[in-house]
């Protein structure tokens, strides 16, 4: 149970924020869970709804997928890890791909792309920085548009993870989707 109540209907909102709710269901054509917990700041909302519009726009569903579940796995969103999940089968990444994000394994059944976007994820979120190394074969795989857009990507979900953990949003597709552990 979240510990805000949900803001999905207009009237829910005041007035002077009912701008910024319509915003947000002119790009989603509803309020998804995250953003009714983000609603509370309805011009937060609608900013953060642009933003990922907006990162959506040049990276391909496939490396936005992977970005989005390196995010989560490593952060720990259980609620975006299952959304995100069965998105990501729906848009050609392998289920094995998927488990090597799941679980922190090898990344042996990933593309040379895949492994250059998850390593980012993986370094960044687990010791807030990149190595040269890291760095160099992402911007040599995306360039230097799609690096950057692949850093915010990760963020804008770590982002999410800290309203949907701290508001205690429940995972979507509870068994539908592998579920999302703690690592050790």
């Amino acid at each position: 149970m979240p510990r805000l109540t949900p803001i999905l209907e207009r009237n829910q909102v005041a007035e002077d924020g009912q701008a910024d709710f319509d915003l947000v269901i002119g790009s989603r054509g509803r309020i998804n869970a995250p953003q009714s917990m983000i609603m509370y700041s309805p011009k937060i909302s609608s900013l953060s709804t642009a933003l990922n519009d907006q990162l959506r726009t040049n990276m391909s569903n496939h490396d936005y997928e992977i970005a989005a579940l390196v995010a989560s796995s490593e952060f720990h969103i259980p609620y975006v890890w299952s959304a995100h999940s069965v998105i990501a089968l729906t848009v050609g990444v392998s289920a094995e791909v998927i488990e090597a994000i799941r679980s922190g394994g090898d990344l042996a059944p990933c593309s040379d792309r895949e492994r250059v976007i998850i390593e980012v994820g993986r370094q960044l979120v687990a010791n807030r920085t990149l190595s040269d190394e890291a760095f160099a074969a992402a911007k040599s795989e995306l360039g230097e548009q799609l690096l950057v857009e692949t850093l915010m990507t990760i963020g804008y979900y770590v982002m999410m993870g800290m309203v949907l953990n701290g508001c205690a949003m429940e995972p979507a597709n509870v068994g539908v989707a592998p579920e999302l552990r703690e690592r050790k």
